[in-house]
């Protein structure tokens, strides 16, 4: 019968002293670095706490920091855990200090879950043609997605502004034609009126206009403070033939405005019931 082969008292020892370094390193390194990139770790420090916190309203709730902030490379994530290891040591010491460790996300760190570049919003009312911004434009997905996670937009809402793409759709970077980009606004025919810029203020009906213009706070003001395109360097020689022919001063500038140079309100056409947009 063969003898049972027992391990040496020297291979024992080798054994337990292997055992204990592995311990060793999961309690002093595997676990701290599992802590330290929880999001809930970074809540800690007052730079994150804000954007972990509308982190947890997003749809990108249950995705890690680093899936999102690191590159997918194997020397990144392990720089990563090494950097996270010493922020977990430091925090002991240190409960004030302020974390700066993640990074923009890359489009390498978008695609892996959005492979499926969209072409159309889950509504049905945008057209996202994403290849074409990001295939062909090597644009960033960070560049207009910026409330993405870490920030709601006016409304309170992770939802990209219209703002953003206007940014671009300006008219000479981009199209800015309604239809550009929604399916389902296009601009009636009285919008098409040679007229129309001057007889609107009439013609408003409830809350019509508000289903295309409501996407900024006060739409109104937003187009008015915008200098008109007859308001030209030689304006001030031109108004008051201008003025003849039609006349919605008040609509931008208060009565003040004419008197510095009129001394009185000009009555040539006055309407007092044209209100300042504010």
């Amino acid at each position: 019968m063969a003898t049972r082969l027992r391990p040496t008292p020297r291979t024992l020892r080798m054994l337990v002293r292997i055992g204990i370094a592995l311990v060793a390193i999961a309690a002093l390194v595997v676990a701290p670095v599992l802590y330290a990139s929880q999001p809930s770790f970074l809540a800690r420090y007052s730079n994150l706490s804000a954007p972990y916190k509308a982190w947890t309203t997003s749809t990108h709730k249950d995705v890690a920091c680093e899936s999102c902030h690191v590159p997918p490379t194997v020397v990144a994530r392990a720089a990563f855990s090494a950097r996270m290891l010493g922020e977990y040591y430091l925090s002991l010491v240190s409960s004030s200090r302020e974390l700066d460790v993640l990074r923009p996300p890359t489009n390498a760190s978008c695609q892996p879950c959005h492979a499926d570049l969209v072409s159309v919003s889950p509504s049905g009312d945008l057209k996202i043609p994403h290849r074409a911004h990001v295939d062909v434009l090597k644009m960033s997905c960070v560049e207009c997605h910026d409330y993405a996670v870490h920030e709601k937009n006016a409304k309170g809402t992770h939802v990209p502004p219209m703002t953003a793409c206007l940014t671009c759709h300006d008219g000479k970077r981009a199209k800015s034609a309604c239809t550009t980009c929604h399916t389902a606004k296009a601009a009636p025919d009285t919008h098409k009126a040679t007229d129309w810029v001057v007889v609107h203020p009439l013609q408003q009906t409830g809350g019509e206009c508000a289903k295309c213009h409501a996407w900024t706070k006060n739409w109104c003001a937003d187009c008015h403070f915008r200098r008109p395109a007859s308001h030209s360097t030689d304006w001030r020689k031109k108004h008051a033939t201008a003025v003849k022919g039609r006349r919605n001063c008040e609509a931008c500038h208060p009565a003040s405005f004419c008197v510095r140079c009129h001394g009185v309100v000009p009555q040539l056409n006055y309407n007092p019931a044209t209100k300042l947009v504010k």
